[in-house]
């Protein structure tokens, strides 16, 4: 099964509600995966066929 997992938030400076949330999918590939989100919950972008990526960091 999935492995979703470390979520992290950018928080954008300008307008709040386009903010999102950015996660992994820790499994092999080709389903491991770095997949993003906006606050609504929808998925906004995948990049899929990673094997076993990790943790999400973020910087300004």
């Amino acid at each position: 099964g999935d492995a979703a997992d470390d979520p992290a938030v950018w928080v954008n400076p300008a307008d709040a509600s386009r903010s999102i949330i950015v996660g992994t999918n820790k499994v092999p590939a080709p389903n491991g995966a770095l997949v993003v989100f906006g606050l609504d919950g929808k998925m906004r972008q995948t990049i899929a066929n990673l094997d076993r990526p990790n943790n999400v960091d973020l910087r300004p």
